[in-house]
């Protein structure tokens, strides 16, 4: 598909990039490359959630698929719970805010479950990762500053991405052999990891997992607990070494979605590998990022940090769009 360009204050976006050959809309990408500041541009590429259903997420809301905010009808819990899956923090709405400050912003769309099952899904993370690597001379871009982010299922992608770095059944196939497919941070914002446990702690009336028809039994192929070993090949908090790249979490103890649980795996495993790792957790959220926008929106949060096997707890930063960046500030500019 031919890239379009259009320019708006900040930025000049690139749209439907094809990063490599597929079906659908699940190859493309769209690429916001800053105006008015110098290059190269260090590059987050975000992901948003969508239960794994949709191959076209990257503007913000699935395609055909329902609201921001809501998810399609799932077994267990509420179809009309709040998700934020299709929410506030799309590439567009990081060009408008971090563009100015030199970061190069990416919409993602990658394989959904329907079309096809893991690893895809990763494979085309890390295909996507290769092309804007080619690419950057044409853009402009720091090909070793990159970042990975995403919400929800999104958040999954990107921990994949950033955890599994060197995994050779991992790159798939899917074009430009002869770049790197690392990053150098990544942003979890109430992403799954451990599958397996999701159903143990979820909250009452929460999303059920296991069920062969739940979102990760989707993606996978099979009910979930049917297959452990299968399974945990998809856990990114597996694959956590003290290579690991620095990860910021963020995540609402009443997410009737993702138990939050989820999020503290993850820590715990950073916290192991004596690798560096942020985990931010907010009373009263549910499967949203809509505290991003004010620090008086997480009052009463719980902040961790760990690095180097030393962790500390305290209540800042607050999970806000300035603490993202400062996070991108400090692992991307060293």
């Amino acid at each position: 598909m031919t890239s379009t360009g259009s320019t708006a204050p900040g930025y000049t976006k690139h749209s439907d990039l094809a990063y490599a050959a597929g079906v659908g809309r699940a190859h493309l990408l769209d690429l916001y490359v800053p105006t008015g500041v110098r290059g190269p541009f260090p590059v987050v590429i975000v992901q948003l959630g969508s239960a794994f259903m949709s191959d076209d997420t990257k503007s913000g809301r699935p395609a055909g698929g329902p609201p921001p905010g809501v998810l399609p009808p799932l077994p267990g819990g509420s179809a009309d719970a709040p998700t934020g899956l299709g929410g506030m923090t799309t590439a567009q709405v990081l060009a408008q805010r971090w563009g100015p400050r030199g970061y190069a912003t990416v919409g993602l769309n990658v394989r959904s479950s329907s079309q096809a099952k893991f690893p895809a899904q990763v494979h085309d993370v890390k295909a996507a990762i290769r092309y804007l690597r080619a690419s950057a001379p044409q853009f402009d871009l720091d090909v070793d500053r990159f970042a990975a982010m995403g919400t929800s299922s999104g958040a999954w992608t990107a921990l994949m991405a950033g955890t599994t770095a060197g995994v050779p059944e991992l790159e798939g196939d899917l074009g430009n052999a002869d770049q790197r497919s690392d990053v150098q941070a990544v942003i979890d914002l109430f992403g799954p990891t451990d599958f397996l446990q999701m159903d143990a702690h979820r909250l009452p009336d929460g999303q059920l997992h296991d069920p062969e028809t739940s979102p990760e039994s989707q993606l996978l192929g099979f009910a979930i607990q049917t297959n452990p070993a299968a399974v945990q090949r998809a856990n990114p908090a597996a694959y956590v070494s003290r290579e690991s790249p620095p990860v910021y979490i963020a995540h609402g103890l009443a997410d009737p979605i993702v138990p939050h649980h989820q999020s503290q795996l993850l820590f715990t495993a950073y916290e192991a590998a004596r690798a560096t790792a942020s985990l931010t957790l907010v009373p009263e959220a549910t499967h949203t990022d809509s505290y991003l926008d004010s620090a008086d929106d997480s009052a009463g949060r719980t902040v961790q940090h760990t690095r180097g096997g030393r962790t500390s707890t305290g209540s800042e930063p607050a999970p806000t769009y300035d603490a993202l960046l400062a996070f991108l500030d400090e692992h991307l500019r060293r």
